[in-house]
């Protein structure tokens, strides 16, 4: 529901409740996005509430038993360039559609979560926020693809982007919130919460990139962000990976250097067991790429430092290794950084864990310093198209991290989150990944809750 409360927009969401039942609860903020005096007060205009939330749960009802349809970048880029290029108007219609139904079974499975994180306020902003979106893009479910509509479509589609834009540390902010109030210890491996958060922000921010890869994708095909040169879209069908971990390379070192005014230098090598002579290029998202390599140079250079602390102007090289081959393309960034004991390497990926360095490279110039979503994120970007990432360290010698990528641009398909009872099980139970995925696969675990307090 969308109404005003005292110059706020009010937000309409439902939460479970003891008994099987749900609670209305009202969500308020001001124009400029800060948090009304009436921010969970109960909406004054009760009736009219339930009659919209009603209209809103049969919309969400009606597009969660509609399966995402997952895209391969194969398929972005036919319908992103001549012949075969899909018309604005077919785009848009798409586009609709589609959003509709991811934003369908977020917001269902963002209902869900466990009660340890939905009580926490930031939660609480993020899932109005996204109430909001929805309703305002069921205005379009049956507009014609006409001039105007497509106008108005493109403008909510900027205000989307810029209404989630801070949506992931929001969230970390929630989480981190739960983690203090409930002392949530992940020394224990079968911690059920831990494991129920790290499922359900996997599957909220794998939305979160398939939404913005749509929206991204149409807006730039179509005219309404700047072009780049050689891409359809925001896909590049000839990526040189060389430059793209160079930049990132580039990036993460001005970072070090500000913090420590000493930064590892770059060894980089590349394999092309396809085309020996040419280097190695793929079919993606550079953005994507760009983005993971550069959070693990972010990571490594600070290990580096740190572990060489007596010796800056003698540091370790990072060092990256790109092969190539018919089916797939990794890349290898290795540090020698100290590594980490292998309790503490198989809690990398956890959103819920950070180390407390001597200094952080993200302090003050990116987002997240000291939250652990850095690995996390990358991790999603990877798999979001099929590949993965992968760490292996050594203690006491360095880290080795593997970025896996698929090399054909028909096998790099959207892995995108299903809502059903499965993942409803899963969430209060589980973080293992199955059929509700559209990509599954199986593995079932035994846990238990663990708070330290």
């Amino acid at each position: 529901m969308v109404s005003k409360l005292g110059g706020a927009v009010s937000k309409l969401f439902k939460r479970p409740v003891a008994g099987g039942g749900r609670r209305l609860e009202s969500v308020a903020f001001c124009k400029d996005g800060c948090r009304s005096e009436n921010y969970y007060n109960i909406s004054r205009n009760y009736a009219s509430a339930a009659t919209t939330s009603d209209y809103v749960d049969k919309k969400l009802e009606h597009f969660t038993k509609i399966s995402p349809t997952p895209i391969s970048i194969a398929e972005f880029i036919e319908r992103g360039q001549v012949p075969g290029k899909l018309s604005e108007a077919e785009s848009y219609t798409h586009l609709v559609q589609e959003a509709l139904v991811r934003l369908s079974h977020m917001i269902s499975e963002m209902r869900q979560f466990p009660n340890e994180l939905a009580e926490q306020k930031d939660y609480q902003r993020v899932l109005s926020e996204y109430l909001l979106t929805y309703t305002k893009l069921l205005h379009f479910e049956n507009k014609e693809p006409n001039t105007k509509n497509i106008r108005e479509a493109v403008e909510l589609l900027i205000d989307r982007k810029a209404r989630h834009r801070d949506t992931v540390p929001t969230m970390a902010s929630a989480c981190m919130d739960m983690k203090d109030k409930y002392g949530v210890s992940l020394d224990e491996e079968d911690c059920a919460l831990t494991k129920s958060v790290q499922y359900c922000l996997d599957r909220l921010y794998l939305s979160r990139i398939s939404l913005n890869m749509l929206t991204n994708q149409h807006l730039m095909v179509h005219g309404y962000k700047t072009p780049v040169k050689a891409q359809i879209g925001v896909i590049n069908p000839l990526t040189d990976l060389q430059e793209v971990v160079r930049h990132a390379y580039s990036e993460a070192r001005f970072l070090c250097e500000q913090c420590y005014i000493a930064a590892p230098q770059l060894d980089l090598r590349t394999h092309n067991l396809t085309s020996p002579n040419n280097s190695v290029s793929v079919v993606h998202v550079p953005s994507h790429i760009y983005h993971m390599s550069f959070e693990i140079m972010k990571n490594a250079m600070q290990a580096t430092v740190n572990k060489n602390w007596d010796k800056l102007d003698e540091l370790p090289p990072i060092k990256v290794l790109i092969c190539q081959s018919d089916n797939d393309i990794t890349i290898k960034i290795s540090d020698l950084g100290g590594g980490v004991d292998r309790t503490t390497a198989e809690k990398m990926f956890k959103y819920l864990y950070t180390t407390s360095p001597k200094a952080s490279l993200t302090k003050e110039s990116v987002p997240l310093s000291g939250l652990g979503y850095g690995l996390p994120l990358a991790r999603l970007y990877a798999r979001y198209f099929q590949g993965d990432i992968k760490a292996a360290s050594y203690e006491n010698h360095g880290t080795d991290i593997y970025i896996y990528l698929r090399a054909l641009a028909v096998e790099s398909v959207e892995q995108l989150p299903i809502w059903s009872d499965t993942a409803s099980s899963k969430i209060s139970a589980t973080s293992s990944d199955i059929s509700d995925w559209t990509s599954p696969h199986s593995r079932e675990k035994t846990i238990r809750h663990c708070f330290s307090k």
